[in-house]
C-alpha cells in the first residue's frame, strides 16, 4: 500500500518536476524560446477615456477587449494621437495601438510556442490578470505538487530504511541530501 502511495505521489509531482527542471536549463542557458512573428492583427471599436492614466487607460482597453495578461509599463507609450502599450501572458504577446481620436484599438498577437509556454509554468502563480480558472488553478497544483513532493521524500526514505537499510547507504545518501539542501539554501 505504501509504495503504491509512493509511487503515485510520484506521478503527481512529475509534471511540475518536468515543467521546473526544462525551466530551468532555459534560464541557466539564456535560450530564448519566443516566437517574435506577428501571427493575426484585428482591430476594435472601443470606447476610450484618454483622460485616464497610462496604466488604467491599458486596463480599461485591455477588459474590455477580453485580454488576459500583465501590462508592463516600460512599454507604454502615448503621444497626441496614439497610445500603444502591450499586453503579455505565457502564452501570447499583444501589441496594442489606440487611435485616441477614433477610438479604435489594432491588436497584433504573436503566439510564443509551447516550450515558451511550458518555461512559463515555472513562474506562473495563477494571478494573470483577466484568466481563467483552469490557469488561476496552477498555483493550487505547484503547492500541492511540493506538499506531495516533501511527503513522497520522507515516505521514500522511510521505506528505504524499513526494507533495504545498509549503514554506508545512510552516510553517503544523508551526506549528499545535506550537501544538496545547503547549497540550494545558499543559492
Amino acid at each position: 500500500m505504501l509504495i503504491k502511495l509512493h509511487i503515485y505521489s510520484g506521478l503527481f509531482v512529475s509534471f511540475y518536476l518536468l515543467a521546473f527542471g526544462f525551466s530551468s536549463i532555459v534560464l541557466n542557458h539564456d535560450i530564448d524560446l519566443e516566437h517574435k512573428d506577428v501571427a493575426n492583427t484585428w482591430a476594435k471599436d472601443i470606447t476610450a477615456n484618454p483622460e485616464l492614466t497610462d496604466l488604467q487607460l491599458a486596463e480599461d482597453i485591455r477588459d474590455q477587449l477580453g485580454l488576459m495578461g500583465w501590462l508592463p509599463r516600460w512599454e507604454f507609450s502615448r503621444d497626441s494621437i496614439f497610445f500603444n502599450f502591450t499586453i503579455v501572458h505565457p502564452g501570447r504577446k499583444y501589441h496594442l495601438r489606440l487611435d485616441l481620436k477614433q477610438n479604435q484599438v489594432t491588436v497584433q498577437e504573436s503566439p510564443k510556442g509551447f516550450l515558451a509556454v511550458f518555461h512559463g509554468l515555472h513562474f506562473l502563480n495563477g494571478n494573470i490578470p483577466n484568466a481563467p480558472l483552469l490557469i488561476k488553478s496552477w498555483a493550487i497544483y505547484q503547492w500541492l505538487a511540493l506538499a506531495v513532493m516533501m511527503i513522497s521524500l520522507v515516505l521514500g526514505l522511510w521505506l528505504w530504511i524499513k526494507y533495504s537499510y545498509k549503514a554506508w547507504q545512510g552516510f553517503v545518501f544523508g551526506g549528499l541530501m545535506i550537501i544538496t539542501l545547503t547549497i540550494m539554501l545558499l543559492i
